[in-house]
């Protein structure tokens, strides 16, 4: 008898232990706290739930336009949605560079006036704790160039996997006219 109860004393024991050091799980005192939404984690998390779901996907390329449909490694997702990557702001140089502001359930960050980034904008609408949907602008401006990226993701809430998406640029080089380019996405079920 026991025995039999030292038994489950040490099980129930190494259960509790093992439970607190479960890998991928932070202990409390342990998160890093980011000034910022996670863009590129949140990205990055999404690449990894998705695995060899078909893309229909439609490039236009001022003005004319292709659809295909396209089924993406884990690395080509990684190059395809490399603009969310860039658009980031969770760096030692930009930690007092934007307001955050919230508007219901929106999370808005502002690059603050005199701030130098060209990321000027990102948008987070999260409901439950969970995103819906993230937009961004960055914008870069000189005397003889103008380039801007709008870019927008989408969750699927009932598979909470991305849905659609878009990346849309815009270039302007003096004295020519302007390049645009839209890549727009949709994860087929």
């Amino acid at each position: 008898m026991r025995i039999s109860l030292f038994v489950v004393f040490g099980f129930v024991l190494t259960l509790l232990n093992s439970c607190e050091n479960a890998p991928g799980i932070a202990k409390p005192g342990e998160l890093d706290v980011l000034p910022y939404y996670d863009v590129a984690g949140f990205v990055e998390g999404e690449i990894s739930k998705l695995g060899n779901e078909t893309v229909r996907k439609t490039t236009r390329i001022n003005g004319k336009e292709q659809s295909t449909e396209v089924t993406l490694s884990q690395e080509e997702w990684k190059e395809e949605l490399d603009a969310f990557f860039r658009a980031d702001i969770n760096k030692p140089s930009m930690v007092s560079a934007f307001s955050t502001e919230v508007d219901g359930d929106i999370l808005v960050h502002r690059l603050l006036p005199g701030e130098k980034s060209p990321v000027k904008e990102i948008k987070v609408r999260i409901i439950d704790d969970r995103p819906i949907w993230l937009t961004f602008k960055i914008s870069k401006e000189n005397i003889f160039y103008t380039s801007t990226i709008l870019g927008e993701i989408y969750m699927n809430q009932r598979t909470q996997k991305i849905d659609h998406y878009s990346i849309e640029t815009t270039q302007k080089i003096m004295f020519l006219d302007a390049n645009n380019l839209r890549i727009k996405g949709a994860v087929q079920p």
